[in-house]
């Protein structure tokens, strides 16, 4: 079905023009799409109606159907829960009151506040975003500010907030955040930093097959879910061929970055967005791809800014969609707009969105590096993956082999919520423990606060106790105790946190960003936040064996049947609760006592 409506985009469209790119147009224009737009949208192109429809309302931003003066976003991800006093749902509460609405909805004056999972400030939360400005409530006087903006349209004199990034010192290796302590957000100061050398050593001197065998011996993986080797998969988009038989190859970046805890890609593409194209026209070049495209997340406006600014200087300065240093070979490179579908992290959802159809995870084999965008052989990896690519280049996949612990090899980009003293940003070499990163490099619990427990990459992740944190931080050590290395993005509870208001609203995370094509992420989700609100209603039995029991075998559902890793790794915190922390769910169980 998917195959038959991109071709009718196709022929009706223009080839590669979508309904998704349409809708967002729409929704840029008026900020909202309304019932009769999707019919006058439908009928224009000549596309079936619910095609339309079904795309539109996929997406969290694309299904406003009315329109609205004011959008307030309240962050609810797992750092700002863990965040200032009451986190989000104070902030829900504090906002909501006085602007007289509900969450979700638009009342008489035009305020909408609605969720939003991350907006990449998680060790400044409790954040906001209004107007496409992120905002941090942390700051004295901000909640004040921004309802008085609201409900008067008074300037707010409210900031962005900053991510502290802190690099490798000493003899440390530093390999992402090397150019972090300068500017180089321009095209003349990045290249008076050294970057684009790397690709023109590569196209100069080097064959596409000696790319990919020097990515192959850094033993570079993906940094973004399970770790694939980067070099295999570079291998296999070049050894492929499109069904079309047109030869044409893709390159992907998946700058969704949608973990909450997580704003690595962020940092990297803000503060060195050339580094980020460098290492994309890298892949293309391995790769033998004449298109690169960034599907970059809806909720970072400044990244789209900073990224598109260094597209054109490079296209100007003939870097893109132009022969490069004298040779055949030139690449394009868009970025599309996501519009808030966490599940577009998974390579094969976040294909069918590019693609204009609703972003359905889809089965596997084929894989994406066989059979990926319109049919063609596509490299997916996320923007820390290709960040790498430059200095492996530059020193040699030896070289950067030569770093990490076992077979996890290389540095890995980690970033820390408020529960830490000194939360931000910072560069490690594979091996290093938890509880390093959380009580050297971070400071330690911040003040008040007690260590209680620690989820490393995101909702997927699982949350692990003390008696844990001498784990290495590496994709099997992790993966032994329960854990994931994810994307790193590392949120802290302390005593202050409830794990089991954490992991219920896990599950409804889950319940809310499911694609909906398999039964046990789209039902067991919403079973799992039902049980955990009977659980935990004062009303009712409390936590008893007869539930906890339901919910551990429905976690085993979830990971055993489900499509993708979106409902199959959900249950790790959920286990993980049940594991580690049985006494988190005892003043639960209390309640059954008298039932």
């Amino acid at each position: 079905m998917s195959n038959n409506l991109i071709a009718l985009q196709n022929k009706f469209l223009g080839h590669g023009q979508t309904v998704y790119d349409a809708l967002s147009n729409l929704f840029d224009e008026q900020g909202y799409i309304s019932d009769d737009d999707i019919a006058k949208l439908a009928a224009e192109h000549n596309l079936p109606p619910q095609h339309v429809r079904s795309t539109a309302k996929f997406y969290e931003e694309l299904s406003h159907d009315k329109p609205a003066t004011k959008v307030v976003k309240v962050c609810n991800g797992e750092a700002c829960r863990a965040a200032g006093d009451g986190g989000c749902a104070a902030v829900e509460r504090d906002l909501c009151d006085p602007l007289n609405t509900k969450m979700g909805e638009t009342n008489d004056a035009g305020v909408r506040v609605e969720h939003v999972a991350c907006l990449g400030y998680c060790g400044l939360g409790p954040n906001v975003m209004i107007d496409d400005l992120p905002v941090s409530l942390a700051d004295d006087g901000a909640r004040e500010k921004l309802i008085d903006h609201v409900k008067t349209g008074s300037p707010h004199g409210l900031t962005e907030p900053v991510n502290t990034c802190i690099a490798p010192t000493g003899n440390k290796p530093c390999v992402l955040m090397r150019r972090f302590n300068d500017d180089v957000t321009s095209i003349d100061a990045a290249r008076s930093a050294g970057v684009y050398k790397s690709l023109e050593k590569a196209v100069t001197s080097m064959s596409p097959q000696d790319v990919i065998d020097q990515v192959k011996a850094s033993q570079l993986r993906g940094r973004g879910g399970a770790g694939f080797p980067t070099g295999i998969k570079f291998q296999t988009v070049s050894d492929s061929e499109a069904d079309d038989g047109t030869g044409r190859n893709f390159i992907v970046v998946n700058f969704d970055e949608g973990d909450a805890g997580s704003y690595i890609d962020k940092e990297l593409v803000e503060r060195d967005p050339h580094g980020q194209l460098e290492g994309i026209l890298l892949a293309a070049y391995a790769c033998g791809a004449q298109e690169a495209i960034i599907y970059t997340r809806f909720e970072y406006p400044a990244a789209q800014r900073v990224l598109q600014q260094a597209i054109d200087e490079a296209k100007a300065a003939g870097l893109i969609a132009a022969p490069l240093f004298g040779s055949a070979f030139q690449c394009d490179v868009r970025q599309v707009r996501g519009q808030g579908a966490y599940i577009c992290g998974e390579e094969t959802s976040l294909l069918r969105s590019l693609e204009g159809v609703p972003a359905l995870v889809s089965i596997r084999p084929p894989f994406p590096a066989q059979k990926g965008l319109w049919g063609c052989p596509t490299a997916v990896n996320n923007v820390e993956t290709i960040h790498n690519l430059p200095w492996i280049i530059e020193h040699g996949g030896d070289a950067y082999a030569a770093l990490g612990y076992e077979r996890s090899r290389g540095t890995k980009a980690v970033s820390l919520n408020a529960r830490v003293k000194n939360p931000g940003m910072y560069e490690v070499e594979f091996g290093v423990t938890l509880r390093d990163i959380i009580f050297d490099l971070a400071g330690g619990m911040a003040d008040g606060h007690t260590f209680k427990g620690v989820q490393v990459g995101g909702p997927l992740g699982g949350i692990l106790p003390e008696h844990l944190l001498d784990t290495p931080l590496d994709f099997e050590s992790l993966a032994k105790v329960n854990g994931i290395v994810g994307h790193a993005g590392i949120v802290v509870y302390s005593d202050a946190d409830d794990l089991v208001d954490i992991c219920r609203n896990l599950m409804a995370f889950c319940a809310v960003e499911s694609c909906g094509k398999c039964f046990p992420c789209r039902i067991g989700a919403v079973r799992g936040t039902e049980l955990f609100d009977q659980m935990t209603d004062p009303a009712g039995r409390g936590a008893t064996d007869a539930k906890l029991s339901l919910l551990s075998e429905l976690c085993e559902t979830m990971k055993y049947g489900s499509l993708c890793a979106l409902g199959g790794m959900i249950p790790l915190p959920i286990e993980c609760l049940l594991e580690y922390f049985p006494h988190e769910l005892a003043k639960y169980r209390r309640a059954a006592v008298g039932a």
